[in-house]
């Protein structure tokens, strides 16, 4: 289909005269090239909501190959070619794509030829001033948005917000933090930028741009939806479909770290089957191989683990699946440590735990690497990947800045500079392990946990955690941004670690555990949210996690157990729809509410699978959590001379022996994430501060100290004691008097490589009288309920309207869920695991309304059997006006598959068909054999 204005027939009449100095258009039968000024510019249709724009100098060079997109065959489209003066434009019946011939900026307009996006100008290419890349340039292409248009995805950040208009978004892997350089609007557009150097997102006033640090040309793909589902299943049919994980992988997963011995891992689990809670998995995290120098070695410490085949044989008896964590950092002990390096696949650099990471871009070290997981766990039963670290921190990973600071001192990979292949580590390690285990065998469906994700890295069956955050409420609602835009990247499987990861240490408020009231409420709270992730999974250090420790709170955390369960069958199959139709779980509102702009910055709402609006609770009701230590500030300390700061002295060992630097700093507030000082010679060193310390208030104050090596604090010569030692150590309470002099000192060591940090913070008597005072909070939360729909409480049954913000009962048994109108919600029995009986009966959900439709999957559970065909599906649609629900036909078929089966008809109203539990009274019974039939109420 042809769209000419005007000016665009003249030209075509005219032969479409080229003025002096334009160049002709080269075209084959998928896109067209020609040369605009200083640079070259293509455009490619990879499918008819696909495109690839590259732009490279002239003399420069198109070559590329991509490390996410899959090789395919372009397909046969009818593109149509117009040329102008002006222009020059390539057109399917979806989509148009013109090249202005002066500067080279690309315009995507569609059916209706109304613009979709548009570049601002031409690509910029600048020295990237990097001594390994100094034939590559830094390039930055800039676009211009609509002014009302939201923007998601990007990977998974700590920012605490969805919505990137008006940010800066930098895409540097870190803990915490992952990287996927897919941009999604809610102007029916996204963009995959394909680098893999640092590169930096940003919306300003003048537009919006991609830079990368290093490259050889601009190489971007721009897929249009126009909803965002079609855009993120353009997205994954161009770089690889999510596979379907086995159904145990949608239940409960129980890990801390970390169980010490094969007893204590056989007895939680035996402990869960006693109990009677439902769970799917358990998790051996690192430190099962024993010394730091058999680190990920794939090997079981003999004493602590002297029978591992027996030990996955007893769990997998239990019903239980297996993960176990492994690294690609490798202790200098270890027989795979010795081969790699024997092998020259080692980098040089030796790690924070003594190990040297081996080189991912390489084949032969990855199949190097499966031989021994094989060999040394995979034979033993495992079931699942823990695959830590994947950033990598090799040394020092805990901010981006560190993070490329650290990578970029490590010679280059196979594929070249890590410069040039900054994000990527994590996508080349895991996929590597998904292709090895499915060349071993399609009985059993692989599952990898990751805490890195680049794009691309879904089809390797990989799930991301966000990281080792702190528990704290403010760390706990970053997460739910942190997920959503994670999954809006087309990266669909994401979770996190409920009650944190650290207890008081990295974002983290609380020091007493899993005894705290105060903590137990946070871990509630966060368990309701993660019952509503797609992956649902209890991990933290320092205190236990198992349910039966949270006292009063056990039989709520047990409730959300149970709801999980009972929705298997929904969950399980918007697996199914995940890999079949490139779909998402976890959805930021503006997905399905793209007309309600007041949807496009809500940062703590999101829907799970097309029916369930999820709001958790992010503020305490019950128990005021402790208060954030300050700095202690510099106008608090003198030096002995009676100068303002401390005196600080530097021994080049940990045994304060070797002086090597001194001077006056004017706190203790050091941060050597991005390089040491000159005169740090080795990681053994220790440092000391002195001085004079004056508190402003009078009482009890508590020290807290940061470093992640020993720590000591003395006040008047005695040594303050420690009541919680970590990354982190607070001090018992000392009583000070306001405007008297103390002599103070403090002293910490360090012995490994990578981030260094020291500082001192206190709770002065204001903060820890604040943390006392009595209040009353509401137990409730404001809930928006998007425009166009109306809604059901899910534990109540009672119908709202949408287009307004609710006041949603929020008591800590409850978190404000909501259903849509016009949702079919399947939920089965109550199961112990999720393969413990077949899903039957089923209770059917009908939320009124609206016109509805839901198909259920089956399969047989696990195995790769799906992707021959052997599954089931059974679609129910749901007819408002007339009341009336259809049945389909069952479709396909599978071994064990339960032939007949009963559906119990509930259409929800208030009271009726509300909560976890079954509807004691159906409304209608149905038995099912297979063939369609029609259900009306009228």
């Amino acid at each position: 289909m042809q769209r000419l204005t005007v000016f665009t027939a003249l030209a075509m009449l005219l032969g479409a005269t080229l003025l002096p100095g334009q160049s002709p258009v080269q075209k084959t039968v998928d896109g067209i090239t020609l040369q605009c000024g200083n640079q070259w510019v293509a455009v490619t249709f990879h499918a008819g909501d696909t495109v690839r724009v590259q732009k490279w100098p002239v003399g420069g060079s198109a070559a590329k190959k991509s490390l996410v997109v899959l090789p395919k065959a372009l397909p046969k489209l009818d593109l149509h070619y117009t040329e102008s003066a002006d222009a020059v434009t390539l057109s399917d019946d979806r989509l148009s794509v013109s090249i202005h011939r002066r500067d080279g900026a690309v315009a995507f307009a569609d059916a209706k030829n109304h613009t979709v996006l548009r570049e601002s100008g031409a690509a910029e290419f600048s020295a990237t001033g990097l001594e390994r890349e100094k034939n590559a340039y830094s390039i930055r292409q800039k676009f211009q948005l609509s002014d009302d248009e939201g923007l998601y995805g990007l990977g998974q950040h700590q920012y605490g917000y969805m919505n990137y208009r008006g940010h800066l978004v930098k895409l540097v892997q870190a803990n915490t933090q992952a990287v996927s350089p897919m941009l999604v609007s809610t102007a029916g557009w996204a963009i995959f930028w394909d680098n893999y150097s640092k590169s930096i997102f940003n919306d300003e006033k003048s537009g919006a741009s991609f830079w990368s640090e290093v490259a050889d040309n601009v190489d971007y793909y721009l897929f249009y939806g126009p909803s965002i589902d079609q855009e993120i299943a353009a997205y994954r049919h161009l770089t690889g479909e999510a596979p379907l994980y086995g159904r145990w992988a949608y239940g409960y997963w129980q890990s801390k770290e970390h169980y010490d011995t094969q007893q204590e891992i056989l007895s939680v689990a035996a402990e869960y089957r006693k109990r009677q809670i439902p769970i799917d998995n358990i998790v051996q995290d690192w430190n099962y191989w024993g010394n730091n120098d058999m680190w990920g070695g794939m090997v079981f410490d003999p004493v602590r683990y002297p029978q591992p085949k027996a030990m996955f044989d007893e769990l997998h008896r239990e019903n239980y699946h297996v993960m176990i964590s492994i690294w690609a950092g490798l202790g200098p002990k270890t027989e795979i440590h010795q081969e790699m390096d024997r092998n020259g696949f080692l980098f040089p650099t030796v790690g924070w735990a003594g190990f040297k990471y081996f080189d991912v871009y390489n084949p032969k070290a990855t199949n190097l690497y499966w031989k021994y997981a094989s060999r040394g766990i995979f034979s033993n039963g495992v079931d699942a990947w823990w695959m830590d670290s994947t950033e990598p921190d090799m040394v020092n990973a805990l901010t981006k800045e560190a993070e490329e600071y650290e990578m970029k001192r490590v010679k280059d990979n196979a594929l070249g500079s890590f410069a040039r292949y900054l994000n990527t580590y994590s996508l080349m390690d895991t996929q590597a392990v998904y292709a090895n285990q499915r060349k071993e065998t399609d009985r059993k469906r692989v599952f990898i946990l990751t805490r890195s994700t680049f794009a691309g890295q879904q089809r390797a069956a990989t799930t991301t955690w966000s990281g080792d955050i702190g528990a704290s409420w403010s760390v706990y609602k970053k997460q739910i941004a942190a997920g959503i835009n994670h999954s809006i990247s087309g990266l669909p499987y994401w979770t996190f670690d409920i009650g944190g990861y650290t207890l008081a240490c990295q974002g983290g408020d609380f020091m007493n555990g899993f005894k705290d009231p105060a903590y137990q409420e946070l871990y509630t709270r966060m368990f309701q949210f993660g019952a509503f992730a797609p992956i649902f999974r209890s991990h933290g250090s320092e205190t236990p996690r198992e349910m039966w420790e949270f006292g009063s709170y056990q039989p709520i955390l047990e409730n959300f157990d149970h709801l999980r369960y009972r929705l298997l069958p929904y969950i399980y199959s918007q697996g199914w729809q995940v890999t079949h139709a490139g779909s998402t779980i976890m959805r930021g509102l503006a997905m399905d509410f793209t007309t309600d702009k007041k949807t496009y910055s809500i940062d703590d709402e999101y829907m799970f699978g097309p029916a369930f609006l999820v709001a958790p609770v992010t503020e305490y009701m019950e128990h005021r959590p402790p208060l954030n230590s300050t700095l202690i500030t510099a106008d608090r300390f003198k030096t002995k001379e009676g100068q303002p700061g401390l005196d600080a002295e530097y021994f080049c060992d940990e045994q304060f022996q070797k002086l090597c630097h001194q001077g006056i700093e004017p706190g203790v507030n050091l941060n050597w994430y991005s390089g040491w000082e000159k005169f740090i010679t080795s990681p053994q060193f220790s440092i000391r501060w002195t001085g004079k310390l004056t508190p402003k208030e009078t009482g009890s104050y508590r020290f807290d100290l940061k470093s992640f090596g020993g720590k000591h604090i003395w006040i008047d010569g005695k040594e303050i004691e420690h009541t919680y030692d970590s990354m982190e150590s607070w001090t018992v309470p000392v009583e000070l008097t306001a405007g008297r002099e103390y002599d103070l000192k403090f002293e910490t060591t360090n012995h490994s490589l990578g981030a260094f940090r020291a500082q001192l913070f206190w709770k002065t008597p204001s903060i820890l009288a604040e943390e006392k005072r009595a209040e009353t909070r509401k137990k409730t939360r404001n809930v928006y309920l998007p425009a166009g729909s109306a809604w059901f409480d899910f534990w109540t049954g009672e119908k709202i309207d949408g287009g307004k913000t609710i006041s949603a009962d929020a008591p800590i048994e409850k978190m404000p869920l909501l259903v849509r109108a016009g949702s079919i919600v399947l939920m089965g029995p109550l199961m112990q695991y999720s393969t413990e009986k077949p899903a039957d009966p089923i209770e059917l959900r009908i939320y009124p309304g609206a016109d509805g439709s839901f198909t259920l999957y089956e399969d047989e559970n696990d195995n790769y059997d799906y992707e021959k065909g052997v599954l089931a599906t059974i679609r129910f649609t749901w007819k408002d006006a007339k009341q009336e629900l259809t049945i389909g036909s069952r479709e396909g078929s599978f071994p064990g598959m339960l032939q007949s089966r009963t559906f119990h008809l509930v259409v929800v109203s208030k009271d009726h068909g509300a909560g976890v539990d079954a509807e004691p009274h159906a409304d209608k019974i149905i038995s099912y054999d297979g063939h369609a039939q029609t259900i009306a109420w009228k």
